[in-house]
């Protein structure tokens, strides 16, 4: 028995160990010495915790902090013999894959360009953004206003080199493409989903329905009875708000159909501790076959 037992603890130590590391190598170390084949770190690196981060994005660091943010580092780029314009680089630990994605999807548009770096980035003429694994990156331009694609994807590649290689999107992504979904329209949300603190966190998309362009929700609870409570706080805010609304219990749970204050005809149905619905719509009625449609192409477990 020691023999056999002895190894196999050896060998639980060293799976568990493995990851471990990965995670402890500082968000410093991340920043490569060159960014591209020709732009070297000048100076120091700059570092940002929870408690200091308003100092570099005053005004935006409420942003971040949601999506679980621990640490920023930041460092400027430049040619040898050109000071007037550099590159700067900024790494974000997050607190998660899915909390890289949210905040990554706060400044991402369809129109603009995508860049093949990352799990998904995108860029301009003056920025280029991406996520992998739990970190969001940003490159930007620095005493000028534009730069060339090749040296912002030079930049980023060199950065994602040095980041875990977890190029995947969060799988959660797949719970918000209904029928008509519009590509590249997901975002995540920790809190106050739809700007409703009763609704906790969940994500959105756009989508195409009869010609209208509605935003599709989803609203993720940590159990059935949460999600419950979710529908009830949905319902008292819209009686409070005198708006016309109907609120069903069935075998698959709660639905809800009514006219939201801010977003017009709206229907909501349970699945477990999940929440699907449809906002901006002429009449609720008018989601319900989209609705049922996104219920059967949900991702099974």
């Amino acid at each position: 028995m020691r023999r056999c037992t002895l190894p196999l603890i050896a060998a639980i130590l060293l799976f568990s160990v493995l990851p471990l590391r990965a995670e402890e190598k500082p968000v410093e170390a991340l920043l490569p010495d060159t960014c591209g084949a020709a732009w070297r770190m000048e100076g120091p690196a700059s570092a940002y915790t929870r408690d200091n981060l308003y100092r570099y994005i005053d005004g935006e660091a409420e942003l971040y902090l949601p999506y679980g943010f621990e640490r920023a580092v930041t460092a400027l780029y430049a040619q040898p013999g050109n000071k007037e314009s550099g590159l700067v680089v900024n790494i974000f630990k997050m607190g998660s894959l899915l909390d890289a994605f949210g905040i990554y999807a706060n400044y991402r548009s369809p129109s603009l360009e995508t860049a093949s770096v990352g799990a998904e980035g995108f860029l301009d003429e003056s920025q280029l953004m991406f996520f992998q694994d739990r970190y969001f990156v940003q490159v930007e331009t620095s005493g000028s206003l534009t730069q060339e694609p090749s040296v912002f994807l030079a930049c980023a590649a060199s950065v994602s080199r040095n980041l875990p290689n977890v190029t995947a999107a969060p799988s959660e992504l797949a719970l918000v493409r209904p029928p008509g979904f519009v590509p590249g329209t997901e975002k995540y949300f920790p809190e106050g989903l739809l700007g409703y603190g009763f609704l906790g966190k969940g994500l959105t998309s756009e989508v195409m329905l009869k010609g209208n362009r509605v935003k599709a929700v989803v609203v993720m609870a940590d159990s059935t009875e949460g999600m419950g409570r979710v529908f009830d706080a949905y319902a008292k805010y819209l009686g409070e708000s005198k708006a016309t609304f109907q609120l069903s219990r069935d075998s698959r749970g709660d639905s809800l159909h009514g006219t939201d204050p801010l977003f017009k005809g709206m229907v909501l149905q349970q699945s477990g501790r999940y929440a699907l619905g449809l906002t901006g719509l002429k009449t609720p009625q008018d989601g319900d076959q989209c609705i049922e449609e996104w219920l059967r192409k949900l991702p099974k477990g």
